[in-house]
């Protein structure tokens, strides 16, 4: 790495006052640090990253800034990461190390690469795996979860969980209508199968598989053909609920919780149906009659094939794993947003980025994938998954929607243009968003009254006060107030977190 590559990354650090999610700053110019082995591995698992050792960050006037100090001994800190990174790790890591002079300071830069996702988890043997193993989050190096380092093992592994025996179930918990429809189709798909018998057939596409001398259900014959897969998996439904506000912790003008919630249990296809029938009584419907034809259109708050791939993925692609047997998906509707919540978060070597593309993808649940395929219903129903998603949103005149890759969870969210002053930074400038929208103008008014109102009783709101005055998170209840004192309504004093506001008199 060149020194101007360097200084930029130094300027980054500053600019945002802490270290990020791909650059560490280590003080080395007493000697080598007691640890940064943490880093090595969090580097490796996540998404890489560069150490820069000689970096010290520091306080000056409350401010984070971060300065060059260089290093003690360049030769000996360069023999100890090169003997670390090649006996300590497993599997071994293979650094780039350099050095740069910046006002005379001696820079040691480390850069670590993303491992491939079959070679994961990078640990520290002294530690063990399950003490050794990390992964960075925002600027920290935090332990790998159990079910993280479980991931990556049975990746690299090629373990199939939907295909493990549910040895407390037989073929008496299958629904038999189904597995004939299944049958037939299963001999139309490969003809020499006709010559087979139906568990032999069974056998053959996963939905069934044999133990020493038994025969059992598998997790995917359960969840596609299962009478009541909830009987052996409790947690393995879709909870879904209508907040009567933007936040969980919002009541309603009764003192409700939910407007309305549901358990939704069943197979994979009962829950999908299920799931957008719920969906589907909860969302506004706007009624369009042509002028000309005198045709009734109907426009729904949602746009329905959006929501039929999001659940779907959902439920299709969940984590079926042991791990996560105590796991629900979840389907929460707010008054300006709808979010799916998957158990499990991005499979293997997938990406937010590759996600997007219609590439193809590598599937957690291949067999009940296959199985589903052959079944019809669901699958036939299905496209491309999330270029879908954005592509119906984008025809409806809504904001893209928005994916969170979490450590544990994949979330899904939908916005429904009608607040648009509560939306997330990501999407204040998106060519959907119309602020002239009069519902919008309305709730505007509503939050930017209280606000002042408030103001004329007290010296100055803050983003805490705000966000209890309004009821919403704290995230757009600082959004609100920035675009108040934008349009001059308030005015803004202070730093980022001590930041107050006050009315603006004109």
């Amino acid at each position: 790495m060149d020194k101007e590559r360097v200084l930029e990354l130094i300027q980054e650090l500053n600019e945002k006052q802490t270290e990020t999610i791909c650059i560490e700053a280590k003080t080395a110019n007493k000697g080598k640090p007691e640890k940064y082995y943490d880093t090595v591995s969090s580097f490796s698992n996540t998404m890489g990253g560069t150490i820069l050792f000689g970096v010290e960050e520091t306080k000056i006037k409350n401010k984070t800034v971060f300065i060059p100090v260089g290093v003690h001994d360049v030769s000996d800190l360069q023999r100890h990461i090169t003997n670390l990174c090649s006996t300590e790790f497993e599997p071994i890591v293979r650094p780039e190390i350099s050095v740069v002079d910046i006002d005379n300071n001696k820079i040691v830069v480390v850069e670590i690469n993303a491992l491939n996702p079959r070679n994961k988890p990078c640990y520290y043997k002294p530690k063990g795996l399950h003490n050794g193993s990390y992964i960075r989050v925002g600027d920290r190096d935090d332990h790998m979860t159990e079910y993280e380092i479980y991931k990556c093992i049975s990746y690299r592994e090629n373990a199939k969980d939907d295909l493990k025996a549910v040895t407390r179930a037989t073929i008496k918990d299958l629904d038999a209508n189904l597995l004939n429809k299944f049958i037939v189709n299963a001999k139309i798909d490969k003809p020499k199968f006709a010559e087979f018998s139906d568990e032999e057939i069974l056998l053959q596409y996963g939905v069934l598989t044999q133990v020493e001398d038994k025969i059992f259900p598998t997790v995917a014959g359960l969840m596609v053909f299962g009478i009541y897969p909830q009987r052996f998996f409790p947690q393995w439904f879709v909870a879904a609920i209508v907040i009567p506000g933007f936040e969980v912790s919002n009541l309603g003008e009764i003192g409700q919780r939910f407007d309305d919630n549901k358990r939704i249990e069943g197979n994979i296809a009962e829950m999908y149906q299920e799931t957008i029938s719920f969906i589907s009584r909860n969302m506004k419907v706007k009624v369009i009659i042509s002028d000309k034809t005198g045709f009734r259109t109907d426009i729904t708050q949602y746009p329905i094939d959006a929501l039929r791939e999001a659940i779907a993925n959902m439920i299709i692609h969940r984590d079926y794993s042991d791990l996560k047997t105590g796991v629900y998906s979840m389907v929460t509707i707010y008054k300006d947003r709808i979010e799916f919540r998957n158990v499990g978060n991005l499979y293997g070597s997938n990406t937010l980025e590759l996600l997007k593309t219609r590439k193809a993808m590598e599937v957690r649940n291949e067999t009940i994938v296959k199985l589903l395929e052959i079944l019809g219903g669901i699958i036939e129903n299905r496209h491309t998954g999330i270029s879908t998603m954005e592509d119906k949103m984008k025809e409806a005149k809504l904001p893209e929607p928005i994916f969170i890759n979490e450590r544990e969870d994949f979330v899904v969210t939908f916005y429904n243009g009608e607040y648009p002053e509560l939306y997330p930074e990501e999407l204040k400038n998106h060519e959907n968003i119309k602020m002239s929208d009069k519902t919008s103008d309305k709730t505007s008014d509503k939050t930017s009254d209280k606000i002042l109102e408030y103001l004329k009783q007290n010296e100055y709101i803050t983003t805490n006060i705000a966000s209890e005055l309004l009821g919403l998170s704290q995230q757009r209840a600082r959004a609100i107030l920035s675009k108040m004192a934008k349009d001059n309504f308030i005015i803004a004093k202070g730093a980022n977190r001590n930041r107050k506001y006050i009315i603006n008199k004109f």
